[in-house]
């Protein structure tokens, strides 16, 4: 447990984090993806409403609170983090954090210092993941703080300064933790799976969108499953791969530099997102509603034999139409 290694010394408790801070000190708009609700945070009366939120912590969640943000914000030790995280998702006694874990995730993501940061961005989706499996909390009146960050890191444009670290499944991770919080809270709020695939589509499945943020859309989109890929996808596939197929082989006239090097990369990740995303309709809806769905003669012309392995129930009707 975690709090079992905090100091219970007076000393050694760090105050809360100044929730009074100017929001435009931990973020920067993102096509429109920084969430309203943090637009008014440095209000009076929410300065007032922080602080004696504050007051009313017992000293046991405040150094609970401490030793999280410390341990996301500076440690690399797996364990430790892993301790930290297993106790946020099973932990019954830490409701009265939820505001400030939350408001601790939302200005995390949108900070400018950690948006190129990868890892640390994955250590705050990993948070927000873990407040959603534990059952003992309630989030309602808190997602809007997380949601619209996790949502930027699906669809950034640019989520590192170096081209080799693994943002892409950072993206992926992020869009699981909003299906993930579709799953739970989407009956009561009917409006938050609409808000996740109009984030989705409209910032991320256009083709003027970096290959990233393309591939963010795509991974997100195909999470929702066969149903969200037929209708925002499968219209757009055919377009989508012709023109990846383009830009490749202009990258290869030009030899395979770095900057060429890593955006053949990028298309090619995109490609085989838009693959698995199709392998999950063909693999989800039978030979008969495809066929209403889907005009194979041109989707085989575009994919040729690509489309095999994606239905290997099909396998032969897929080769007769090849």
């Amino acid at each position: 447990r975690i709090m079992d290694r905090a100091s219970n010394h007076e000393n050694d408790i760090t105050p809360l984090v100044d929730m009074a801070k100017n929001a435009d000190e931990y973020y920067e708009e993102d096509d429109n993806l920084t969430a309203a609700s943090f637009n008014n945070a440095n209000s009076d009366s929410s300065i007032r409403i922080r602080e004696l939120q504050r007051r009313l912590l017992s000293e046991e969640l405040q150094l609970y609170y401490v030793r999280v943000t410390n341990a996301i914000e500076s440690s690399n030790n797996i364990a430790e983090l892993s301790a930290i995280l297993h106790g946020i998702r099973t932990d019954g006694g830490i409701q009265e954090l939820v505001p400030f874990l939350s408001r601790f995730v939302g200005m995390g993501l949108t900070a400018k210092k950690n948006l190129l940061r990868t890892e640390m961005c994955r250590k705050l989706v990993k948070v927000f993941d873990a407040m959603l499996d534990n059952s003992n909390l309630h989030l309602d009146l808190h997602l809007h703080q997380m949601f619209t960050p996790v949502g930027t890191c699906v669809v950034a444009k640019k989520l590192s300064n170096s081209p080799y670290d693994d943002h892409w499944s950072l993206r992926e991770e992020a869009a699981r933790c909003l299906i993930k919080a579709c799953d739970i809270y989407g009956e009561q709020y009917t409006t938050m799976k609409p808000r996740v695939i109009k984030i989705l589509t409209q910032q991320a499945l256009r083709i003027d969108r970096p290959p990233p943020t393309q591939y963010g859309g795509i991974v997100g989109i195909s999470l929702f499953g066969p149903r969200a890929v037929d209708a925002f996808l499968l219209p757009l596939a055919r377009a989508y791969w012709e023109r990846w197929e383009m830009e490749l082989m202009a990258v290869a006239k030009f030899g395979e530099g770095g900057g060429n090097a890593l955006r053949e990369y990028e298309l090619s990740m995109c490609q085989q997102a838009l693959l698995n995303a199709i392998g999950i309709f063909m693999q989800n809806v039978n030979a008969q509603e495809q066929a209403k769905r889907v005009d194979f003669d041109s989707f085989a012309e575009v994919f040729g034999e690509r489309l095999i392995p994606l239905n290997p129930e099909q396998t032969n009707y897929m080769m007769a139409i090849l």
